[in-house]
């Protein structure tokens, strides 16, 4: 038994239950048993590898499309934000290809805010020029901005709902008779107002995060009000699929959320549906979703690739396999799907009525 298990055992036998939400916040972001707070979780030697540790390519294609259509936008000091950086390897990629290509774009950088939980991941982020580590969206001023969410949203801990006949039942965390971790639904429907999606299907599972809605929202009411892009890049839920997309993975095995607790790396898929719909709600303009494939592709990740491997042949076979990683059907190139958020005044962008 973990020592996150303990802890969440003894919380539950004091409340009798647990939401889900509640559960991942303490497995994920438990200062000291969370998942999040271990060493070297990510990158060729830990549990997952994200696009920015597989190729410097993606930093560089993603500062290609801000300077190609710089031209709209940040004509004058701007702020970075980024959600939830990791190691920072992405907006050190990013920074360093626009300072090379664009040294007024970059010097017009006045802040870069990254909104980060992990003391592990702080440890990377404070060294950076320009930085400041925030806990609140708040606590970014109020200008125009460039938010980038990388793989952010599928850690973000979320309730869940199941359609029982006309009604909504929230799945909660209790223990069986063998003491043991298990879901059970709640006793009486949901009171909460919860944009419920509108469905007959039994046994339905609707995911919600309070803390997501709220982030989107201050996010896109700047956007709306003082200009800005937000770039999302995330696993996402089909829209067809109506249950639940929590994913368990220990040693790179599937497991049950309540395997090894503190020890799991447990994500859900995020729904863009629902993200594009608040966009749109707050007067935004919305292109996509795009596959990874298609934006990475359209960006000119195969040139980009051809110089890299003309310049270091020797690296000729490693290059390569980073490429179809990053686009390849069966690795992350469908599914990983790609969203863009403006301000309605930035006309011609690149994809511009562009979605898969």
């Amino acid at each position: 038994m973990t020592a996150i298990e303990k802890i969440i055992i003894k919380n539950i036998k004091s409340n009798g239950s647990l939401s889900l939400e509640e559960y991942l916040t303490i497995v994920l972001y438990h200062q000291k048993y969370g998942y999040y707070s271990k060493k070297n979780i990510i990158g060729k030697s830990g549990d997952f590898i994200t696009s920015p540790e597989i190729s410097q390519v993606f930093g560089e294609l993603i500062a290609s499309w801000i300077i190609f259509n710089s031209s709209n936008f940040f004509k004058n000091k701007f702020n970075f934000l980024e959600l939830g950086p990791g190691r920072a390897v992405l907006i050190q990629d990013i920074l360093r290809t626009i300072k090379s290509l664009n040294n007024k774009l970059y010097n017009n950088i006045e802040n870069i805010y990254f909104l980060e939980k992990s003391i592990e991941f702080k440890n990377y982020q404070k060294n950076i020029k320009k930085s400041k580590i925030i806990s609140d969206i708040e606590e970014v001023e109020h200008k125009e901005f460039f938010a980038l969410a990388n793989e952010f949203f599928d850690a973000i801990p979320v309730n869940q709902y199941v359609k029982m006949g006309k009604f909504w039942y929230e799945k909660r965390v209790c223990l069986n008779k063998k003491n043991r971790l298990s879901f059970n639904l709640s006793n009486y429907p949901t009171k909460k107002n919860l944009p419920f999606p509108l469905t007959d299907k039994e046994g339905f599972v609707f995911e919600y995060s309070t803390y997501t809605h709220l982030l989107l929202s201050d996010i896109f009411k700047r956007i709306s009000s003082h200009g800005g892009v937000f770039l999302i890049i995330d696993y996402a839920k089909n829209k067809n699929f109506n249950n639940s997309t929590l994913s368990c993975i220990y040693k790179h095995t599937h497991v049950s959320p309540f395997f090894a607790p503190g020890l799991t790396d447990i994500s859900i898929k995020p729904d863009f549906n629902f993200i594009k719909s608040l966009a749109l709600q707050y007067n935004c303009k919305v292109i996509g979703p795009l596959t990874q494939s298609s934006f990475l592709t359209k960006l000119g990740i195969e040139l980009r690739f051809e110089q890299l491997i003309k310049s270091n042949p020797t690296l000729s076979f490693s290059l390569q396999s980073s490429k179809k990683r990053l686009i390849n059907k069966e690795y992350m190139g469908e599914i990983f799907k790609v969203l863009i958020i403006t301000n309605k005044k930035y006309k011609d962008l690149i994809f511009d009525n562009d979605y898969d």
